[in-house]
């Protein structure tokens, strides 16, 4: 068995940890990556954004205003923007108007419950504006904002999902034609993920990694286990060096859900983290002035 020691430096796997990345998805992407700005192109702003507030839910939008995207962004200044807790903050505020939204569409189905359709179109588009305002940091290079408008896109496509298995369990042909056009929308959604998601886990940040594995095992049509594996390992790697021993071994459990044991990523994996090298591995010795005399 092979064993690494936690101070060991990063595996000769390492360095070409970029290269595997992108020839598992780079040709997938390269139709849809944007075009080079001019030499002389102004990067991005950056100002920092107020932290939007519960009593005035359309702030947010406004609040993070995405830049124009500029792919030529150095790797030193690639968040520009919010920080990864605002982020967080923005999604939680999204996933809570999302849940507006569906009460309301429920309220104007009842007959009992007094509502109008303003209910329901207030809080989608403030979701709305929030969504399109972090897809709009993502492309500028935030990759904290490329993982959360990574995961809104692939939580839409499992939940058309959802709504293809209710619409085609009926009997009638009319739910069943509707099925279709779930199907047609889980696939934008999850192309739009792959999308958002790649620049990030390229260079190797771990949450995209991370949710960039788990997109490509789920595709429902062409689920890529092998590109799957290659960003899993991703993940594991940045996580354990990082000293996120507890997502290094998620991650790791992603890969033996999609790799063989033998695969050279699930050995070294399997080393760094499982194998546990003692301390001092050598029997201690006694200097030879401090031995005692035969009688």
């Amino acid at each position: 068995m092979v064993t690494i020691h936690h101070s060991a430096k990063k595996s000769l796997l390492a360095p070409v940890a970029s290269a595997l990345i992108a020839a598992v998805a780079a040709p997938a992407f390269a139709a849809s990556a944007p075009a080079a700005p001019a030499k002389n192109a102004a990067a991005p702003a950056t100002a920092q954004s107020a932290k939007p507030t519960a009593t005035s839910p359309k702030a947010p939008a406004a609040a993070v205003a995405a830049p124009a995207a500029d792919p030529a962004t150095s790797k030193a200044q690639s968040f520009p923007g919010p920080t990864a807790a605002e982020f967080a903050h923005w999604h939680r505020l999204y996933i809570e108007e999302r849940g507006k939204a569906a009460k309301a569409s429920a309220c104007i189905r009842s007959k009992t419950c007094i509502s109008d359709e303003s209910d329901f179109l207030k809080p989608i588009e403030v979701a709305h504006q929030l969504r399109k305002s972090i897809e709009g940091w993502a492309k500028a290079g935030n990759h904290h904002a490329a993982y959360y408008a990574g995961l809104m896109a692939f939580d839409q496509a499992k939940h058309f999902d959802e709504e293809f298995r209710i619409y085609n369990s009926h009997k009638d042909e009319r739910y069943l034609r509707a099925s279709h056009k779930f199907v047609e929308l889980s696939d934008r959604e999850i192309r739009r993920a792959k999308e958002l998601l790649y620049p990030a886990a390229y260079d190797q940040h771990p949450e995209s990694c991370m949710l960039m594995g788990e997109v490509m095992e789920y595709d429902r049509l062409d689920p890529k286990k092998s590109s799957a594996l290659v960003f899993y390992y991703c993940a594991s790697r940045e996580y354990y060096f990082a000293g996120n021993r507890d997502l290094a071994l998620k991650a790791y459990t992603g890969m033996l859900r999609v790799g063989s044991p033998q695969d050279p990523m699930i050995v070294e994996m399997h080393a760094r983290l499982l194998n546990q090298q003692p301390e001092n591995p050598w029997r201690p010795m006694q200097p030879l002035s401090s031995a005692k005399p035969t009688p």
